[in-house]
């Protein structure tokens, strides 16, 4: 519970709002498949449960779709309509879009009317122009019954999963965009348009498949690129792939823009499995519920920090089970809120590893460090000293935010030659943000 060594200045609990009280923040979550239910029992199915979890926690990204997004799911009831859509299904979404949350429909399409339960879908799927006929009449229904509410439309879920009848092959999946992108901005010429989706980014065909969509002539038609970026990913499972996913980023992005693209970038369903957790993992490493917060919060503030928004897995979220996740979402959700990545040179002096920074600036003029230890993360909490230097700024105060324990505290900081400096920080193994309240240039 120590931000800074010798520091006798009171903490004090931070204080969180809901998401209609919070501006954009960036942070979102998953929950596609309504219609597989299981959320909450009780009938009729109690949404606005759902809302209060989201919007209790100041979210304010929701993704979503009514059919489940994955073929083999349990959940998917084949027996339900195409076109299917639930009063409390649509009273969600009003009641989200009440309350400030900006939501992505993902146009999950998986053709009932034709293939009753599945049986007989063609696979790889939009080979033929039938198939490709009635999804755009799909997408034009669904547009046009949320586009009052829903912001933005996404073009399938993980396509490159060679599974059937959920796989499309990059070539279709590209001209499928091309098909359905037109009939998105006819309907609701204000929507953003989502594209990728891809699975894990760990895993080198799915990485091919995303840089696929990112190289071919539909970047400049599309709005937002997304991918699933991370699945217990830590230095303790796949570390290479943990390294190296700053780059990869980056890479991504310029792809991107010199193919055309001016759109902005989402990495959805971080998840963190922990040892208790009921969910469908099976292969990544599992973790205490503490240590999977950590990593959760570097995920999302790393996410931030490369300009890029954060959402995470639905279990987080709705799952009893998961303690420190929820809070700490719930944490940054307040203090991220209307937060832009910015830059500024930070130097931190510790002997702690691998320590990475990002910085944001706020609307009201102030700015916000972030800053921790990228190696395993583990239960202590203790951290390393360090110095930081902020060079060229000075702050009327600074104040040290734990965001998994949910305090904030002011330090004891100092200008010297024109340089901010703060002594005996400790350097802990998730972020640690530090707001710098009217900092100026000397």
């Amino acid at each position: 519970m120590t931000l800074q060594e010798g520091n006798n200045l009171p903490r004090t609990l931070l204080l969180t709002g809901r998401s209609r009280e919070l501006a954009d923040n960036r942070i979102g979550v998953l929950a596609g498949g309504l219609t597989g239910g299981g959320w909450k029992p009780g009938d009729p199915w109690d949404y606005t449960w759902m809302a209060d979890q989201i919007v209790g926690k100041g979210l304010k990204r929701f993704r979503v779709s009514i059919d489940n997004l994955d073929a083999n799911s349990v959940d998917l009831d084949w027996s339900i309509p195409q076109y299917t859509i639930d009063p409390s299904h649509d009273a969600l979404i009003t009641l989200l879009a009440q309350n400030g949350v900006t939501m992505t429909y993902v146009l999950t399409f998986w053709d009932k009317d034709t293939w009753p339960g599945g049986k007989g879908a063609n696979c790889p799927r939009f080979k033929d122009e039938a198939e490709i006929g009635r999804y755009l009449q799909f997408v034009q229904f669904m547009v046009n019954h949320f586009k009052d509410r829903i912001q933005n439309f996404e073009i399938w879920n993980e396509p490159n999963i060679q599974r059937c009848p959920q796989w499309i092959e990059a070539a279709d999946y590209i001209n499928l965009v091309k098909r359905a992108a037109p009939v998105i901005r006819q309907e609701f010429p204000e929507a953003k348009i989502v594209v990728g989706a891809t699975t894990y980014l760990g895993e080198a065909e799915s990485q091919d498949y995303l840089f696929r969509i990112l190289n071919s002539d539909i970047t400049p038609l599309v709005d937002i690129v997304s991918w699933h970026p991370m699945y217990g990913t830590s230095p303790e499972f796949d570390p290479e792939y943990y390294s190296n996913y700053p780059s990869i980023v980056q890479k991504i992005k310029d792809t991107a823009s010199a193919h055309g693209f001016n759109g902005t970038y989402e990495a959805d369903e971080l998840t963190w499995f922990t040892v208790n957790g009921k969910n469908w993992d099976g292969w990544s490493k599992r973790y205490s519920d503490t240590v999977a917060a950590k990593y959760m919060a570097r995920g999302i503030v790393m996410h931030l920090g490369m300009d890029v928004t954060a959402g995470i897995g639905s279990a987080l979220i709705f799952d009893p089970n998961w303690v420190s996740i929820p809070s700490t979402v719930r944490n940054l959700s307040t203090i991220m809120t209307g937060a832009k990545t910015t830059s500024f040179p930070v130097e931190i002096d510790t002997d702690a590893k691998n320590v990475v920074s990002y910085a944001f600036s706020l609307s009201n003029g102030d700015s916000l460090v972030a800053f921790w230890a990228d190696d395993v993360a583990s239960e202590d909490g203790s951290g390393l000293s360090a110095t930081l230097t902020l060079p060229g700024l000075t702050a009327q105060h600074v104040i040290g935010i734990d965001v998994l324990n949910g305090f904030e505290q002011q330090l004891i900081a100092g200008v010297e030659d024109g340089n901010l400096i703060v002594c005996n920080l400790l350097v802990k193994d998730y972020p640690i943000i530090l707001r710098l309240t009217n900092p100026t240039s000397p």
